[in-house]
């Protein structure tokens, strides 16, 4: 039986008890990839592998290749979600690695992550019509990157339907009875694991509500949701509404991410802040477990004009971080501008819970651009500590830096269609402030990097970022806009490449060139166990390494 308990803003009624939830981390870095971006607080840094380094990375070949199923539609931009890698699953057929994605048509993949061999799969069909017409927006298809919970062999994801489903890793095997936790066709985000509660965020008005007297319902409001699972059979749903509209659900790539204390921090996107009605556009929310109520906040002074020119700050995830003695929050998004926060503290307090800790100059999208196209800071910020306790940021630029960007020590060259840039977090007594390192070469919409043993792998999508081409009004394009649109955005401008650079230094080490044919939307590339791995819009997943 599912328990529901809804978590809203101040105005709107919330009551019932809660289980606690505890958090742990294992002591022992893991050498596997569990949940996007490696870890809880969505560093991008897998600790635990050391076969590929800044010596040998260059040696890197393409060990494999598979063609998935799942057939790739105009109108569907992810395909597949980000890989997950887990380590030493023990199955019918011995102990083997495998890799797991989910595919927009439902269906559940479960490969060697050696030879890439389809190990099992299984798809789990939607009755439902949707009320709505797909768009490129919302195109009614599953979107979240599944969480793995390797010490019990499930995997956590999220169907079209709007079900929590776990699986046994080594099967496919229900675990769970499959349980509503969001809207059916809503556009949920990856999903995190923070001791027995699995938590997602959804946005952008995607979903359906039930049919009021045969009338289509509103839109769905932007949400958090958290389901315990400590309990397979009773799991229990908690859920926290960013707005009573579409507006202000947070659509980073990263979903929520763990913060102190067991607590979840989630971007809101555009929409009007205005707390005392329960709105929490342009924001940065901290909540408690189990998302039962809102704990602190972080609205820039500037939310007004954000929200005016469609410059979310909901485009990307927030990165958490330790760095001396406090615990820090990178955020960022469309308006090119990187944020570093006290988690303890997101805002500096009342009464305007506006005053960051460190704002940097502009970085990008000068143009103050939301879509056409799109620039600015897309998908999530990556941070790395080196052995001897240097801290760095990793930002991925959309578009051309900005006039005003700072001097970078080490450049490399002119980037019009994105780049990567490294920054290293300094400190002068309580002040804190980022020291510009390097950037990257020209890369067309560059995804949010990952770091292994000293080694930034990052990638180019290739993607088209014009949201909007231009048609002629009163013409048959402006009638068939939606499917023109949608074309358009999945047409790429350039080949996805996967680079490799000394993640200190900036040095290219690796570059795949035309090795991939095909692009990619809203992913990451995943190191684990000697390997990179990254799948392409086509439905393809490649594995990297050393022969």
């Amino acid at each position: 039986m599912l328990k529901v308990f809804i978590a809203l803003p101040s105005v709107m009624l919330a009551s019932l008890l809660f289980a606690e939830v505890a958090s742990a981390q294992s002591p022992t870095p893991a050498r596997d990839w569990t949940t996007w971006g490696y870890d809880q607080e969505r560093t991008g840094w897998n600790k635990g592998e050391n076969s590929l380094t800044t010596d040998n990375v260059s040696g890197l070949s393409l060990l494999w290749k598979t063609q998935l199923s799942t057939p790739p539609r105009s109108i569907v931009l992810s395909t597949l979600t980000a890989p997950l890698v887990v380590e030493g699953v023990r199955t019918g057929e011995g102990v083997k690695n495998l890799l797991f994605l989910l595919g927009a048509d439902d269906t559940v993949f479960a490969l060697d992550a050696d030879t890439g061999k389809v190990f099992w799969q299984k798809t789990f069909p939607n009755p439902a019509t949707p009320l709505w017409p797909a768009t490129w927006l919302c195109p009614n298809t599953v979107n979240d990157t599944p969480v793995i919970d390797k010490q019990d062999g499930i995997i956590f994801l999220i169907t079209s339907d709007g079900k929590l489903r776990g699986l046994n890793l080594r099967d496919g095997a229900d675990r769970m009875a499959p349980t509503d936790m969001i809207e059916p066709f809503a556009r949920a985000w990856s999903l995190n694991l923070i001791g027995n509660v699995v938590y997602t965020s959804s946005g952008r008005g995607c979903g359906q509500l039930p049919e009021v007297q045969g009338a289509k319902p509103a839109v769905v409001p932007g949400s958090i949701s958290a389901m315990d699972v400590s309990d397979l059979d009773h799991p229990l749903l908690t859920r926290f509404f960013t707005s009573g509209t579409r507006s202000a659900g947070p659509w980073g790539r990263g979903g929520v991410t763990r913060g102190p204390n067991g607590t979840v921090i989630s971007q809101g996107a555009d929409g009007l802040y205005d707390p005392a009605s329960g709105n929490f556009g342009e924001s940065v929310l901290r909540l408690s477990p189990m998302v039962k109520r809102l704990e602190d906040s972080f609205t820039p002074s500037n939310w007004q004009f954000l929200n005016a020119r469609d410059l979310d700050l909901g485009s990307a995830s927030p990165d958490v971080f330790p760095f001396q003695n406090r615990t820090l929050v990178a955020v960022a998004g469309k308006e090119g501008v990187l944020y570093l926060l006290d988690a303890a503290a997101l805002g500096g307090g009342p009464p305007n819970h506006s005053t960051p800790l460190y704002k940097s100059p502009q970085l990008g999208n000068d143009a103050a651009e939301g879509r056409n196209p799109g620039q600015g800071v897309w998908g999530a910020i990556t941070s790395y500590e080196t052995a001897d306790g240097k801290r760095f940021l990793f930002v991925p630029i959309w578009g051309p830096p900005s006039k005003n960007a700072p001097q970078f020590q080490s450049s490399g060259g002119a980037a019009p269609h994105g780049s990567i840039m490294a920054f290293q977090v300094s400190a002068e007594g309580d002040k804190v402030s980022l020291i510009p390192q390097w950037t990257s070469p020209d890369m067309t919409v560059p995804d949010p990097p990952v770091v292994a043993n000293g080694v930034l792998f990052a990638i180019q999508t290739g993607e088209q970022t014009i949201q909007s081409p231009a048609y002629v009004h009163g013409t048959q394009d402006e009638i068939n806009h939606n499917a023109l649109s949608a074309k358009y955005r999945s047409t790429p401008v350039n080949n996805m490449v996967l680079f490799a650079f000394d993640a200190e230094t900036g040095k290219q080490l690796y570059c795949s060139n035309k090795m991939i044919t095909d692009w990619v939307h809203f992913s990451e590339p995943v190191v684990a166990l000697g390997k990179v791995f990254v799948v392409s819009h086509d439905a393809h997943v490649y594995a990297f390494g050393l022969k």
